[in-house]
């Protein structure tokens, strides 16, 4: 059976007390109409004006809160069921954005995407093409101050710039987003938590969720040496008094990752303080995700940046990059493996070096192969590396 998320009953439930009295009325008008033609008499017995029950009988009028239910029906959204169909996943994008670079206003009237003109102008197709809804994209400047004090020092930043801004003006599609989770209004000040249907959907749902919010918000690898990436973080800021809220999402976030089979560090929280302009203070929390190859490549393989095209490329060439570099890593496994065999049909460790006339330095790596259980670099990791290699 599906999993339910968002049904009819809780959609119109989120309406404020006086607009659910008002579809209850209507409701009632509707199933008396069946019996009584009497406009006014039914008017009296709902206990509405008139006029407006004449509107809803005889021109057609309805409730805001049921024409927005009717228009969620139409697009496909409502009942809104955990399920893998085009309309469902992009959803599920779009809720995703949110918790990273969106912004759903607090009157749910309409929800904000912030990011690369290019990524924008995907999602606005894909609105327009899945829910008929109209976009707005501009640009706006960055003008805001930010300061923040470490060891009670002050530093003061205006960084200025540039960005996008995608204005989505759809009560009906901001509403359905908070019903199914979303966060709204200030993220800094606001628990956040991964919706409880995310868990409980397929590795496709996971993927899709964590593929939007890394693209907002994880660092993206480069190359640091020959064979090592950065260690790319993920973090928020929350206020002082919601910090244990987000330590909790982030290890939600961990726990998701883990069942991509990739690994990420403690959670750690800064030491400097962001002053706000309410007078509250806040700090940002953040795990890494592990540096090693092996397992930047799985990250690179199970969760790819969506809606981050610059990124994305940026990660393209910095896997691209190490693959170019690794061909040393293979003969070197293929040693250690050599090596190993030669040691298990009796041979010693100088016998080995001089059979296969290795350079010198290869002498204290054997002696650590045979004698101390090293192995040489991402070994553990070869079959990732190898598989990486074919594509």
């Amino acid at each position: 059976m599906e999993e339910l998320i968002v049904d009819e009953n809780k959609f119109l439930a989120s309406f404020s007390e006086n607009q659910q009295n008002q579809v209850k009325k209507y409701l009632l008008a509707k199933k008396l109409y069946n019996s009584i033609k009497n406009v006014s008499e039914i008017a009296r017995q709902v206990k509405h004006p008139n006029r407006t029950v004449s509107e809803w009988l005889v021109e057609g009028r309805v409730p805001c809160p049921i024409k927005s239910l009717n228009f969620l029906k139409r697009i496909g959204l409502m009942p809104l069921k955990l399920e893998n169909n085009e309309k469902f996943c992009f959803f599920v994008e779009l809720l995703a954005f949110i918790f990273g670079d969106g912004h759903l206003l607090k009157t749910l009237g309409s929800f904000r995407l912030f990011g690369q003109k290019e990524d924008l102008e995907k999602i606005s197709a894909l609105i327009n093409a899945c829910f008929l809804i109209r976009t707005k994209l501009e640009i706006s400047k960055n003008a805001s101050e930010i300061t923040r004090v470490r060891k009670r020092v002050i530093y003061k930043n205006k960084p200025s710039g540039y960005c996008w801004r995608l204005e989505v003006n759809s009560s009906q599609l901001a509403r359905l987003l908070y019903l199914a989770g979303a966060p709204v209004g200030d993220k800094v000040a606001s628990p956040i938590k991964v919706p409880e249907w995310v868990w409980k959907g397929d590795k496709e749902i996971k993927r899709t969720f964590l593929s939007v919010l890394f693209g907002n918000e994880l660092g993206c690898p480069s190359i640091r040496a020959q064979n090592a990436f950065t260690t790319p973080s993920f973090g928020l800021h929350k206020i002082e008094s919601k910090e244990a809220n987000l330590v909790e999402f982030l290890n939600q976030i961990k726990l998701l990752l883990s069942e991509f089979g990739i690994l990420t560090s403690p959670i750690l929280t800064e030491k400097c303080q962001t002053v706000r302009k309410d007078g509250n203070l806040s700090k940002k929390s953040s795990f890494y995700i592990d540096g090693q190859a092996p397992n930047i490549l799985k990250l690179f393989k199970e969760i790819p940046f969506k809606y981050a095209e610059e990124k994305q490329r940026k990660f393209d060439n910095a896997v691209r990059q190490f693959l170019q570099k690794s061909q040393h890593l293979k003969s070197e496994w293929g040693l250690y493996e050599k090596v190993m065999q030669m040691h298990a049909g009796g041979l010693g460790r100088r016998r080995i070096f001089k059979q296969l006339k290795l350079p010198s330095r290869y002498f204290h790596n054997i002696n650590a192969w045979i004698h101390y259980g090293r192995k040489p670099l991402y070994y553990g990791g070869k079959a990732e590396i190898l598989e990486f290699s074919k594509l």
